[in-house]
């Protein structure tokens, strides 16, 4: 697509996303206008004025969308109907970077994971002397990985449903999705609407191209056109019958007595790798496949995994081990956002008894199954914030011993008041951080804070 020198550019929403979209263009020489809702600072307003930029505010709307022949939105914007109506000028971010980009792209989403499947994918490339521009959701934003295509061999963009909810030309040489979970339903109102959304990372692709895709959504999707490979993962082995209804377009991994196997198009069965101690346990075992797939499907050295957890330091703030004050572990896990993402560290850590602390925004996700399937060894839970009523009566419900409190400070003091000598505490929220927090990193730092101030009251406890 060619977009003339002449055509103005507006671009709504002016955080990362748009910064880069923004920088992009003005480069290039095009007439740009910037819509948002917050006031920008003097730094902001100077380089507006710098580069002839126009600013509106939201009231501003209908004049924004008539005066601009092409529309960008940051990701967090929900554009609703004015995208039904303005259609024909909306750009998608990950079309337009697809269609610049010269290199093989690798696209990673997924509900929950997916930034620490990022760190071990850069790591990956890393060891196999692969040079990759990180970006997307996390990292730098696609259109500032623009500027490093030449020194790069790939782009590893993590994409959020956000970013793929408008696609409609991306095709990312490798598209990951590592698993489907209810998320963001205050966006995209269905749960349908929010896998559909996923899909697109996958959509368009052609005969060229690869998906590798959590089996467990080999039912939810559409299945690959008779010329696309398409591989799926799982930590488990399919059973029998699942394997003979796959097509001579699909195969798998899954693990089976450490090792992770291939059952490949041809229905023949091949031992990749053994997965040693550190391996089993340095991240959820899903990930250690996905790795081993990507290393397969990619034409990487397997035995370069061995090497995974001697330079990978894993995601700060995602079932992070804080500290330990007299047999008390406590785990820092604030990018759980989700449901699924707090069972899975439940899970993680089963061998442990667990007190552990609740909260958040549920963005539209009913958290009543959620806590059902919370296991037997939570022993204690602490529930605070905007939704700590909910919760706390959902555990009453369940017949889960807990409290309610206005914030983590009195939550996490009702907690030095109850744990005992080789108990777990797990901070691990099921839901997003905004009603206390600007963001899950800011509420992460403030537990560790919490924990590291309070040793000596942890040691006169226990």
């Amino acid at each position: 697509m060619k977009i003339e020198k002449i055509s103005r550019i507006g671009v709504w929403g002016y955080g990362i996303v748009g910064k880069a979209i923004v920088r992009y263009f003005n480069n290039q020489g095009y007439q740009i206008g910037v819509m948002d809702k917050r006031e920008l600072t003097q730094k902001e307003l100077l380089y507006f004025h710098e580069h002839n930029i126009t600013m509106y505010s939201e009231n501003e709307k209908e004049q924004f969308f008539i005066i601009h022949d092409y529309l960008f939105s940051s990701p967090g914007v929900n554009i609703g109907e004015n995208y039904t109506t303005y259609k024909h000028k909306w750009l998608c971010e990950l079309d337009i970077f697809y269609l610049l980009f010269n290199k093989p792209i690798i696209s990673v989403t997924g509900s929950i994971g997916k930034t620490s499947t990022m760190h071990l994918l850069a790591s990956l490339f890393k060891l196999s002397n692969k040079s990759v521009s990180v970006g997307g959701n996390i990292g730098k934003a696609t259109f500032d990985v623009l500027a490093q295509q030449n020194n790069t061999d790939y782009a590893l963009l993590e994409t959020s449903s956000f970013q793929l909810e408008y696609c409609t030309q991306f095709s990312p040489e490798l598209a990951v999705w590592t698993n489907f979970y209810p998320n963001h339903l205050d966006h995209h109102q269905s749960e349908h609407s929010y896998l559909l959304a996923k899909y697109n990372s996958m959509k368009f692709q052609t005969h060229l191209q690869k998906s590798l895709v959590n089996l467990s959504l080999r039912t939810l999707i559409p299945l690959p056109t008779f010329n696309h490979l398409r591989s799926y993962f799982s930590d488990t082995k399919p059973t029998y019958e699942l394997l003979l209804q796959l097509k001579n377009n699909e195969r798998v991994y899954y693990i089976e007595n450490s090792t992770v196997i291939l059952y490949d198009e041809h229905k023949k069965i091949t031992p990749l790798i053994t997965l040693n101690e550190q391996l089993l346990n340095f991240s959820f075992i899903q990930n250690i496949i996905l790795l081993a797939a990507v290393c397969d499907l990619l034409n990487l050295n397997m035995l370069t995994l061995y090497h995974i957890p001697t330079i990978t330091q894993l995601p700060e703030h995602r079932l992070e081990k804080i500290e330990t004050i007299n047999s008390v572990d406590f785990y820092n896990d604030s990018k759980s956002t989700t449901t699924a993402s707090t069972l899975a560290a439940v899970k993680k850590l089963h061998h442990r008894p667990i007190h552990l602390f609740l909260g958040g925004l549920s963005k539209g996700v009913d958290r009543a199954p959620f806590v059902k399937q919370l296991s037997q060894n939570i022993k204690y839970v602490y529930c605070f914030g905007k939704e700590a009523n909910d919760l706390h009566l959902l555990c009453v419900k369940n017949n889960i011993p807990s409290q309610k409190f206005e914030n983590l400070t009195t939550a996490f003091n009702g907690c030095i008041t109850q744990i005992t000598n080789g108990y777990l505490v797990l901070f691990s929220l099921s839901g997003s951080s905004y009603d206390l927090y600007k963001n899950y990193e800011e509420l992460g730092s403030h537990f560790k804070d919490l924990v590291k101030n309070a040793k000596s009251l942890v040691t006169r406890k226990v």
